[in-house]
């Protein structure tokens, strides 16, 4: 990047001191600008004014008008710039933070490989509950010895929660298991599975929701988690800037451990750095009249200018598919013990429909996790029954019903996909031995896409990379279930996504009147192909024309 004086840009531009010149401005120009506005799909330069705004875009000549002496101009030096990015389902404080221990494992190791990781861990760690991640369901299945013994084998004297790779499972010691209060008599909670052996003990795997029984003994509010959270909601905020996200939805804030305070902390003292939409965690097991009246009361959109926005509600309608408890139409071919045939649900239909009518009414976005057919059929009757009011999102949509395919654009609902390596045909072969052929029709994203619905895309970070380029590259790398092009999976990932979080007016394009939420990127590409994209680099974020992130070679 070069930096140059009011001289400098003359003799690019050709022009003479403008009138109509703002005060304070900043001219990019010699870039390639791909603005997302279908009126003007390219542009050259642009001119940024004091307030964050853009005031003039196309090539030197349109906005010379717009340079005086006092303009900061940038020489983009033929680079490309877009729209900046925005993820519309990503974990940010979840996935920077260490409260839920920094324990790691790997999936493709073996359980003895996991008991001296752990057993390492155990010794350098001196907290109550020692808290990890990142096994594998089913190779601990495949074990003679059931999972809390295994734990058993090597720490007995303080609870252990390990996390399983996809989030959706938790392995307990007895320790843990008595401090959670699970004991042979304890019944499933909703949304849950707590796996037990022929004799009816609970073997220290649990499924979706019953890993909450632990956790919230694991993590009751402090004053030390309430720093931690603070951290990691800062930490999380520099991750976006380095991959050029300027707004983001923040996928599940569990508002009774503090998620809340750490954001506002952080939004009072003036330190986020992306746009930010928070999806208040719809907890499946508290009462339904308390749990409403206070997300309700927690509404809060902000005024004009605010980058913290409380105005989503995050569903599970169901689990996963790796676990069978995703909900299914058809039951699985196998399932894990103790899961019923079709899988289970987070909310049942009923329970669905009033929360959404309620919450819809309140001026709540519904953001539902729905994996299975049966569980995405049912959040778009739930979405149906709010008559029409709000913006509301599918996330995950791996399956669905050919009836239902067609709905997504008849009821306006956002169909929000993660594209990661996952979704390759090796991965659907995993699926196989629980779902047969369907495995091979999960993230119909062209399907949905060519009906006219509208497709975004985003990370779910921390279960993938968080980084834009990659997951757009994995959309485009999907064979027929591809979108159909760059452009529109830049498209997904900003003006689209800028809808979804009623932000369109201001951001997601490059145009006059628009903030200047923009990256620059080391490589155009456009130019590229597929499987290079996700190897470009963010080399520059602005949010409202402000430096968010700058690599040390720009």
């Amino acid at each position: 990047m070069r930096v140059a004086s009011f001289i400098f840009a003359l003799l690019l531009l050709g022009s003479s001191l403008a009138v109509a010149a703002e005060p304070g401005a900043t001219l990019l120009h010699n870039g390639k600008i791909y603005t997302v506005n279908d009126a003007q799909p390219w542009a050259s330069a642009l001119v940024i004014d004091d307030e964050g705004s853009i005031v003039a875009i196309g090539d030197d000549d349109d906005v010379a008008e717009y340079v005086d002496d006092q303009t900061e101009v940038v020489d983009l030096e033929g680079r490309l710039v877009l729209p900046g990015f925005q993820d519309t389902h990503a974990h940010v404080l979840d996935a920077s933070s260490d409260a839920q221990g920094d324990c790691q494992v790997s999936p493709q190791d073996d359980a003895a490989q996991w008991l001296e990781e752990l057993q390492a861990c155990n010794e350098k760690d001196d907290g109550e509950w020692l808290l990890g991640w990142g096994f594998s369901v089913h190779s601990l299945l495949d074990e003679e010895q059931t999972p809390r013994e295994l734990l058993d084998s090597i720490i007995t004297d303080r609870p252990v929660a390990i996390m399983e790779e996809t989030s959706h499972s938790y392995w307990l010691n007895s320790k843990a298991l008595e401090m959670a209060g699970i004991d042979d008599e304890t019944e499933n909670p909703e949304g849950g599975v707590i796996l037990r052996d022929e004799a009816g003990h609970a073997t220290g795997l649990l499924l979706d929701n019953a890993g909450d029984l632990a956790l919230d003994k694991a993590l009751p509010p402090s004053r030390a988690l309430a720093d931690i959270y603070y951290q990691a909601v800062l930490a999380g905020q520099d991750e976006l800037a380095k991959n050029g996200i300027t707004s983001v939805a923040d996928a599940r804030v569990f508002w009774r451990r503090g998620h809340m305070e750490a954001w506002r902390r952080a939004a009072e003292k003036d330190e986020l750095t992306a746009r930010t939409t928070l999806g208040l965690w719809a907890y499946p097991t508290l009462d339904d009249e308390e749990q409403l009246a206070e997300l309700k009361s927690l509404y809060d959109p902000g005024s004009a200018d605010s980058l913290l926005r409380v105005t989503q509600i995050k569903f599970y309608v169901d689990g996963i598919i790796h676990n069978t408890t995703a909900r299914l139409q058809q039951a699985y071919n196998q399932s894990l013990p103790g899961v019923e045939p079709k899988g289970l649900y987070y909310f049942s239909p009923g329970r669905l429909e009033r929360y959404s009518r309620e919450l819809a009414k309140a001026g709540f976005d519904m953001h539902a996790h729905a994996i299975g057919d049966q569980a995405v059929s049912d959040a778009l009757d739930a979405i149906d029954a709010t008559g029409g009011q709000g913006r509301h999102r599918i996330t995950h949509v791996e399956l669905v019903a050919k009836q239902d395919i067609s709905r997504f654009k008849q009821l306006g609902v956002i169909a929000d996909f993660q594209p990661s390596p996952y979704f390759q045909p090796s991965f659907l072969k995993s699926n196989e031995p629980m779902i047969g052929d369907r495995a091979y029709a999960m993230l119909p994203m062209r399907e949905l896409y060519d009906t006219g619905a509208r497709v975004t895309l985003s990370s779910d970070w921390d279960v993938n990379p968080v980084s834009p380029l990659g997951i757009m590259q994995n959309a485009l790398s999907l064979g027929g279930r591809s979108l159909p092009s760059l452009e529109a999976a830049v498209k997904a990932y900003t003006l689209d996504a800028a809808y979804t979080l009623r932000q369109e007016k201001d951001t997601g394009s490059l145009e006059v009147g628009k903030q200047a939420d923009l990256v620059v990127l080391d490589q155009n590409i456009f130019d590229l192909p597929i499987k290079q994209v996700g190897q470009a680099k963010v080399l520059w974020t602005l949010l409202g024309g402000e430096e968010t992130y700058r690599d040390k070679n720009f």
